[in-house]
């Protein structure tokens, strides 16, 4: 059986990091949770991470549109969050409606406060990161699991298979900052295990349940699980078939890795945020 990468151990450190900074600032961090809409998913999302967030003393102002809302209005809405003092992050969730294009919007959002790095400035910043930069939130995730338990990426064969805009690409700039040899698979690569078969690390973040399986990895492999989907009971699923974890050295699980540990980098982002520009 694989060592299972969890991401309780690496949450746990950084939640305590959190509590903190929280308790050395005079007033509680405040942060803005923006949703469009009534997905279910971004519902569930906003009860969990309000949760998590509360819990270590950030203060959460939802802020909910109709499905309708026009981009001017929308716009206008933003700005007065950039505009509030008393806000220090602003984290929009998605999916986000037609009408509001995640690159017609990303850069409504001002950068020191855009806690998930979906600014193109924040995107940018994943080229050449420095502490403290607002890289995204998931890609910057992945970095720091693999970083506690100590997988070297210097040398190593990666293959990504996802190009997202704020997963895929800027955690491939991350990678390539660790000296990491890197493959980057999307929707388009044709017999991706061509390239996953012959690589130390395999990171899937692409949104197909199951798509890498055992055939697809050799024995020493780790696998990095970014995928989040829902089977048809509901269940949530990562990108990588359940018989890999029979076949490969180490592997994230779905739930309890990447997703566990990406809430509480948001408070802790939020806190950091406060404590630097509050």
């Amino acid at each position: 059986m694989s060592q299972l990468l969890k991401g309780k151990p690496v949450a746990a450190e950084l939640l305590q990091k959190t509590v903190e900074i929280v308790d050395s600032l005079s007033v509680p961090p405040v942060i803005s949770l923006v949703r469009v809409g009534t997905d279910l998913a971004a519902k569930g999302y906003q009860r969990s991470a309000s949760k998590l967030l509360k819990q270590v003393g950030i203060n959460v102002k939802p802020v909910i549109f109709d499905n309708q809302i026009t981009m001017n209005e929308f716009k206008h809405q933003i700005e007065k969050l950039n505009a509030d003092d008393k806000i220090n992050a602003v984290l929009l969730l998605e999916p986000l409606p037609n009408s509001l294009a995640l690159t017609d919007v990303q850069d409504l959002l001002e950068p020191n406060k855009d806690v998930d790095g979906v600014t193109r400035i924040n995107l940018g910043r994943s080229l050449s990161p420095r502490e403290g930069d607002l890289v995204p939130l998931t890609a910057a995730a992945v970095m720091e699991l693999l970083d506690f338990y100590n997988i070297t990426l210097s040398g190593k064969h990666v293959t990504l298979v996802g190009d997202s805009l704020t997963v895929g690409r800027p955690l491939a700039n991350l990678l390539l900052t660790q000296d990491a040899t890197l493959t980057v698979c999307d929707s388009q690569t044709p017999n991706v295990g061509q390239f996953t078969r012959v690589s130390d690390i395999v990171i899937m973040a692409v949104g197909k349940p199951a798509l890498l399986t055992a055939e697809m990895v050799n024995d020493d492999a780790v696998v990095i699980d970014v995928g989040t989907n829902y089977d048809q009971e509901g269940k949530l699923v990562g990108d990588v078939a359940p018989e890999v974890a029979n076949k490969v050295k180490a592997l994230t699980p779905v739930p309890g890795g990447i997703g566990a540990l990406t809430t509480t980098l948001l408070a802790y982002r939020t806190a950091k945020i406060a404590a630097k520009f509050g």
